[in-house]
């Protein structure tokens, strides 16, 4: 199992935004800016699609974790995915996944916004993942690092409490 996390992001906007913490008119024009600069083929739907993958997220979280966050996630990567080339997020911050916060992260098999459309959707906790890790069956054929390119299939993680960055130095 990796050791690492990774962070895309746009420096000019900073680490772990979440455009569904955002009023509506405010997501949406961050959103068309997207869609003009970077990501053409960004789907008009996609606030409705990410906030509805935000409120299964955070109750299936509420459900692996025993408690409720008052904010939404920060995303992260599960292994070194630091020589990604997206535009949109040009730099990568790579953490260990030890100084993460053990009672406040989830992790999903592939990205959030696909898994939820999945019957037998789910979230796992730390040491779900381990286990699956362990057994290699459930995590067979996910990503972990893309230096030899982009992974269409990697697990995602979900870091619901954010405080701990601020004791970073970027």
């Amino acid at each position: 199992m990796p050791n690492v996390v990774t962070h895309l992001y746009d420096p000019a906007i900073g680490v772990c935004p979440n455009i569904c913490s955002l009023p509506d008119f405010e997501a949406l024009q961050v959103l068309d800016e997207l869609r003009r600069k970077f990501r053409p083929t960004l789907k008009r739907n996609y606030l409705a699609r990410r906030r509805t993958t935000e409120q299964w997220l955070s109750e299936a979280a509420s459900k692996v974790l025993g408690r409720r966050f008052d904010q939404g996630p920060g995303y992260f990567f599960l292994g070194d995915f630091s020589h990604s080339s997206d535009a949109s997020r040009p730099a990568a911050l790579v953490f260990p996944l030890s100084i993460l916060p053990l009672n406040a992260i989830t992790f999903s098999l592939g990205d959030s916004m696909s898994v939820v459309e999945q019957p037998m959707r789910s979230a796992y906790s730390l040491d779900e993942l381990v286990a699956f890790f362990g057994a290699g069956d459930a995590v067979a054929g996910f990503g972990l690092s893309d230096k030899c390119g982009f992974q269409e299939r990697f697990i995602e993680v979900q870091v619901w409490d954010r405080s701990w960055l601020s004791a970073q130095a970027f």
